[in-house]
């Protein structure tokens, strides 16, 4: 674990859950960019920046504020997408949208490709990497499509699905369920450890 003071640069609840579960303590602020200006059609390099993108713009406000913990922090920003037979998906726009990308799963595994940004705010010192992980689904009923958007997680995650609702529908997972969750545990842990 790290002594110093981390911030959690998204709003998402799982990426929240991965830092709980992995035992740290931290502070989450919201980086509020607009994500569809940052176009690229190589998904590691549109999540790269994207994650470069908010940690910039949350780097800006911290420096900007009287918060003098929040400067000697280590900061963690993330952005994810999901790939599906070459095609890259964000949130799902529609339900429509969200029902086609559930019904789709069967034919091609989900991949999520998750770009994660780290700077030790105090030092300047910036590292970063992309993870990957590959989720195969059985066929997904009507019914449980129905039931995902109806409670809504789906509707703001890339691809359109959370794997902690689907275990019944999950096949084999390659690679690390965090990656699925939008913050790579093994890297994450690596690169905060690169900061310090």
């Amino acid at each position: 674990m790290t002594s110093r003071p981390l911030i959690l640069g998204s709003s998402s609840i799982w990426r929240k859950q991965v830092l709980i579960d992995m035992g740290y303590t931290f502070k989450t602020m919201s980086p509020d960019i607009d994500e569809k200006a940052i176009r690229d059609s190589d998904p590691k390099t549109l999540t790269l920046l994207i994650s470069r993108a908010k940690a910039q713009a949350l780097l800006k406000r911290i420096k900007e504020s009287d918060n003098e913990q929040d400067k000697k922090s280590i900061m963690i920003c993330s952005d994810q997408v999901i790939v599906h037979n070459g095609i890259i998906r964000e949130k799902p726009e529609t339900e429509q949208q969200c029902r086609d990308y559930l019904h789709s799963y069967e034919f091609h595994p989900a991949v999520a490709v998750v770009s994660v940004v780290v700077i030790n705010i105090e030092t300047g010192k910036i590292v970063e990497g992309t993870e990957i992980a590959t989720q195969h689904f059985k066929k997904i009923t009507d019914e449980f499509i129905d039931k995902l958007i109806k409670q809504g997680d789906v509707m703001h995650c890339a691809g359109g699905f959370t794997v902690e609702h689907m275990s019944d529908f999950t096949l084999n997972l390659d690679g690390e369920i965090e990656t699925i969750m939008g913050l790579p545990k093994t890297l994450t842990k690596n690169l905060i450890n690169q900061v310090l």
